[in-house]
């Protein structure tokens, strides 16, 4: 059983990180953090991994992949013809990064997506505006943001627009 899942992460440290970044936003009562929710986020102050597996935030991920790559797209270890029939097992929440200053909180999340004959693992970035909320993928930000196989430019910025029930 590997320890690590190959961004150089033990799940043991993984998972005190977690831990440690929600406790601190908990902690960590400011006004500017009322802002603009997440998808799938309940709470201004809590952060978890609902908000990486969001319907709009897939779906969001997944238009983007299919128009970039004009090719059909499976994200999540899809199983059946539809293809939010994703394994919730394998999209995980990553990090949070907290911007007290401007309201514009960000997750990390990571999950398998598989195109043109190549799977990879890639990390997305569910992040606030001031009015809103967008995804981003892609690009050469080093191994430990994925998606260079298949999407080596960018990266790739999704805002909510035309997205049913975005904000």
């Amino acid at each position: 059983m590997p320890l690590s899942d190959g961004l150089g992460v033990t799940s043991a440290a993984r998972q005190e990180l977690i831990v440690a970044l929600i406790f601190g936003t908990l902690l960590w009562p400011t006004p500017s953090l009322s802002g603009s929710l997440l998808p799938s986020q309940d709470q201004p102050n809590f952060f978890n991994v609902r908000i990486c597996r969001d319907r709009q935030v897939l779906s969001a991920l997944r238009a983007a992949a299919v128009s970039t790559l004009k090719a059909n797209v499976i994200i999540g270890r899809a199983k059946g013809p539809k293809w939010s029939d994703y394994e919730p097992n394998d999209i995980h929440l990553e990090a949070v990064s907290l911007s007290p200053d401007d309201e514009r909180n960000s997750v990390f999340c990571s999950v398998t997506i598989s195109a043109k004959g190549i799977t990879e693992r890639m990390v997305y970035v569910v992040a606030g505006t001031l009015s809103s909320w967008n995804v981003r993928f892609g690009g050469r930000n080093g191994p430990a943001t994925g998606g260079h196989k298949l999407f080596p430019e960018g990266p790739i910025i999704i805002e909510p627009k035309g997205i049913p029930g975005a904000q």
